[in-house]
């Protein structure tokens, strides 16, 4: 087993988190809508996993850092008459908007804790400064289900992702 540098003893190490959270139905994109939805299990697991660590990073006066990242998936479409070019478009659309909802989303909860916690609200994201908050579309490209069976299955395919590592 390899040891750590000297260096960075007593140095705090990243923690990453990663897991998805599905369930949109067809041409839906709110996240908002999405969470609203879930089970309160599910909800706490979002706030202690992305949203508490992230307005936590926020708040601090000095030492830590969160960077989220969210990818927003599709579900293949499948629409009868549309070409190749204008599945995949509407694919990555489906999944530009989930992912950029998610955070949106994400930048308001971040500063309702950072607010209650007496800290200074961030005017916008772009103005956060302890947190990143990176979005990517994956259209179809990650399925879960690669030929879905049920509405259950492309609701699995239509998802965001979260990898959060706070350090």
């Amino acid at each position: 087993m390899r040891q750590r540098p000297q260096l960075l003893e007593g140095l705090a190490m990243p923690n990453r988190v990663e897991f998805p959270i599905g369930g949109y139905g067809d041409h839906e994109t709110e996240f908002k809508t999405l969470f609203d939805s879930l089970d309160s299990g599910s909800q706490n697991l979002i706030f202690d996993e992305v949203v508490t660590p992230a307005a936590s990073a926020e708040a601090a006066t000095a030492g830590q850092f969160c960077v989220v990242v969210i990818l927003g998936h599709s579900d293949r479409v499948d629409t009868p008459g549309l070409t190749s070019e204008q599945r995949r478009a509407d694919e990555l659309t489906a999944s530009t908007s989930r992912a950029e909802s998610t955070k949106d989303w994400l930048f308001d909860q971040i500063a309702e804790l950072v607010l209650a916690a007496g800290g200074v609200v961030p005017a916008d994201i772009a103005s956060l400064q302890k947190v990143s908050l990176v979005t990517a579309p994956c259209g179809s490209a990650d399925l879960i289900h690669l030929t879905p069976s049920s509405p259950a299955e492309r609701a699995e395919n239509r998802r965001v992702q979260f990898f959060v590592e706070t350090f």
